[in-house]
């Protein structure tokens, strides 16, 4: 999901310069991003050049909603093959996500609805049945494997995105982010973790309304 200053809109360290804040994610050796990663500045329609930051995990493509489930977070490795294969990895800064930790998801949620996400598997699900009832966890929501890590990848990108802006940035895209449905205490609409509303919260933190 892309957000910036503008409308139209896991390994190297990073520099012992101007280490990022926690969230801003660890640039990727750009053999492992792909291609590029060079950090260039894109030039948009307007023609000012504009930084642009991407979080990509190569392990999300690997979470699975299950059978006929129309949430395939496989395409996102799938859009991030085009972006290499187009040669735009060498126009922005590849970044891996740093995953968001249980007090940076409670900034927002419920600590009952985090500590369940993070506790239930497919193994387990059947000894929680209240606790699926009660947050909203079943068709739509599935639990499955690594459902938790899963969130954690998407809300810390979208978080790590929007300490970029905050640092001076222009865009930053995260593919996997977006899933503005989940509630505080409880999944709905395929979104478990409402990254949207962490990354306002860290803008918020630099940009008052």
């Amino acid at each position: 999901y892309p957000f910036g200053s503008h409308t139209q809109t896991r390994k190297n360290n990073p520099s012992p310069k101007t280490p990022p804040p926690r969230g801003g994610g660890v640039a990727m050796d750009p053999s492992s991003a792909g291609a590029g990663g060079n950090s260039l500045p894109s030039v948009g329609p307007d023609g000012q050049k504009r930084r642009v930051c991407y979080f990509y995990d190569s392990e999300v493509g690997n979470y699975y909603y299950g059978q006929g489930h129309p949430m395939k977070p496989h395409r996102i490795r799938m859009t991030h093959s085009l972006l290499a294969q187009y040669g735009l990895l060498d126009q922005m800064q590849v970044l891996r996500p740093n995953p968001a930790r249980d007090r940076d998801l409670c900034r927002f949620h419920a600590d009952d609805y985090i500590s369940f996400l993070r506790s239930v598997t497919p193994e387990t699900q059947q000894d929680q049945i209240r606790a699926l009832k009660r947050f909203n966890v079943g068709e739509d929501c599935p639990v499955f494997d690594g459902l938790y890590s899963f969130c954690q990848t998407y809300a810390g990108a979208s978080v790590g995105g929007a300490v970029k802006l905050n640092h001076g940035l222009d865009i930053a895209i995260n593919w996997s982010g977006g899933l503005h449905h989940a509630k505080k205490c409880e999944a709905s609409g395929f979104c478990y973790v409402n990254d949207i509303v962490l990354a306002i919260l860290e803008l918020l933190k630099h940009h008052q309304v």
